[in-house]
C-alpha cells in the first residue's frame, strides 16, 4: 500500500495535527504494523489487523479495552492505549481492519537475549501483567481463538491426523519418518498429562484468569536506557485461561537459545540459569497473588506449551503442511521442528524436579 493511502487512513483517527511520515516496522505473518509521525512531532502505531486470523475484531478490541482500562485504573503500570476514529460514531476500528494506538517512546524489544538480567525483567513483565489483572473477572472476556490452549484438543487433532486413511495413503514416506515422534507424543504418560491444567480450570481448583497467551520476549517493551521492562504488547490473544499458560510460554521461548527448527540437536539444551532468571522475576511480582495449586502446576508450564506446539507441528506435517509456513530449502521443515521440540521436551522432563525446587525457592 502506498504511503499516501496510509496517511489518508491515519487521518480518520481523532488525533491532533496532520500525519506526514509513515514507515513499515513489522510485516508479520498476521498483522502489518506502521509507525506514523505527525507534524506535532508525536508518533503513533497504525496497524492492519488480519481478520482471516481474527474474524471478530469487535470482540478482540472489547477484550483489549476491558483489560487495558482495568490496568490504567490501578495507575502504576504502562499499557497500550488505542485511539478512536473521528465523527459522530467513533470506534477503535476503521474500515473493519485498521486501528491506531499511541507509540510508547524510548522503548525497544528483543528477539532473543543471552542476558539473565533481561530474562528476569521479562519474567517481571509477565508476572506484573498477571498481578495488575488480579481481581478482574476473566469470564467477561471473549474467547477469540476457541480452545487455543486446550491441550487435550491438540492431542485429539494429532491423533486424527495419525489415523486418517487419506493421510496414510498420500504420505506413506512421511508416516515412516515420523513414526518415532508419533509414538513419543502419543505415549500415555504424556497424553495423560495433557489435561493437567484444563481439568483444574474446569473443576475450579485453579482460578480462571486473564491470559496474554503470547508472552515471548519480542512482545515485551524494555526501556532503551535501563533495560527495565515497560509493558507487554500484542494483546490480540488476550482471553480467559490459566496463569500457567503465560508462565509456560515465557519459559518455552526463553530457556533455550536454539531456534525452534534447529537441525543440530546437540545445540539444543534447556538452560536452567535462564529458567531461574525468568522464574525469579515472575514470582517476585506474582508471589502474593498466585495460589498454591497454581504454583504446583508451574513446573509443567513450559513442558505443556512445548508439548502442545509439537503436537501441532507434527499434525501439520502429517496433514501435508497446510497451516504453518515452511521453508522449501529445509526438507520436511515441520518434522525438523518436531525433532527439535521433542529434544526440548525430553530435557524439560529430566529437569522437572530442579524446576520445582527453583519455583518453591522463589514462590513459597
Amino acid at each position: 500500500m502506498k504511503n499516501s493511502e496510509l496517511i489518508e487512513i491515519a487521518k480518520k483517527f481523532d488525533i491532533e495535527g496532520e500525519p506526514n511520515k509513515v514507515k513499515l516496522i513489522d510485516s508479520g505473518h498476521i498483522n502489518k504494523t506502521y509507525l506514523v509521525e505527525y507534524n506535532t512531532g508525536k508518533k503513533y502505531i497504525l496497524q492492519y489487523v488480519n481478520t482471516n486470523v481474527f474474524p471478530n475484531i469487535a470482540e478482540l478490541m472489547n477484550n483489549i479495552e476491558e483489560v487495558t482500562e482495568f490496568i490504567k485504573k490501578k495507575g502504576d503500570s504502562t499499557t497500550l492505549t488505542f485511539i478512536k476514529t473521528k465523527g459522530e460514531n467513533p470506534k477503535y476500528i476503521y474500515n473493519d481492519n485498521w486501528r491506531m494506538q499511541y507509540f510508547i517512546e524510548n522503548t525497544k524489544t528483543y528477539i532473543s537475549t543471552e542476558s539473565l538480567e533481561i530474562l528476569t525483567e521479562a519474567g517481571k513483565a509477565v508476572g506484573d501483567f498477571q498481578k495488575q489483572l488480579h481481581g478482574f473477572d476473566a469470564s467477561k472476556l471473549f474467547e477469540i481463538i476457541p480452545k487455543f490452549h486446550y491441550t487435550p484438543n491438540r492431542v485429539r487433532q494429532l491423533e486424527t491426523a495419525i489415523n486418517s486413511k487419506e493421510n496414510i495413503e498420500k504420505r506413506k514416506e512421511r508416516f515412516e519418518k515420523a513414526k518415532p515422534y508419533m509414538e513419543f507424543l502419543t505415549d500415555e504418560k504424556r497424553t495423560s498429562r495433557s489435561n493437567a491444567i484444563t481439568s483444574k480450570l474446569e473443576d475450579g481448583t485453579i482460578p480462571l484468569r486473564v491470559t496474554h497467551n503470547d508472552t515471548k520476549l519480542s512482545n515485551i517493551l524494555f526501556d532503551k536506557d535501563t533495560d527495565k521492562y515497560v509493558a507487554l504488547i500484542d494483546l490480540d490473544t488476550i482471553m480467559p485461561g490459566s496463569v500457567v499458560y503465560d508462565f509456560g510460554e515465557g519459559i518455552r521461548t526463553g530457556v533455550t537459545t536454539a531456534a525452534e527448527d534447529e537441525q543440530d540437536l546437540s545445540k539444543i539444551y534447556v538452560d536452567m540459569e535462564r529458567f531461574e532468571a525468568f522464574t525469579k522475576g515472575f514470582l517476585e511480582k506474582m508471589k502474593d497473588t498466585i495460589t498454591k495449586d497454581e504454583l504446583e502446576l508451574l513446573p509443567m508450564g513450559g513442558w505443556m506449551m512445548t508439548y502442545e506446539n509439537t503436537t501441532r507441528f507434527l499434525a501439520d506435517y502429517l496433514n501435508g503442511d497446510i497451516y504453518y509456513a515452511v521453508n522449501k530449502d529445509i526438507p520436511d521443515h515441520n518434522l525438523v521442528r518436531v525433532k527439535a521440540q521433542v529434544e526440548i521436551i525430553k530435557q524439560m522432563e529430566e529437569q522437572e524436579n530442579n524446576m520445582k525446587g527453583m519455583i518453591n525457592q522463589y514462590g513459597l
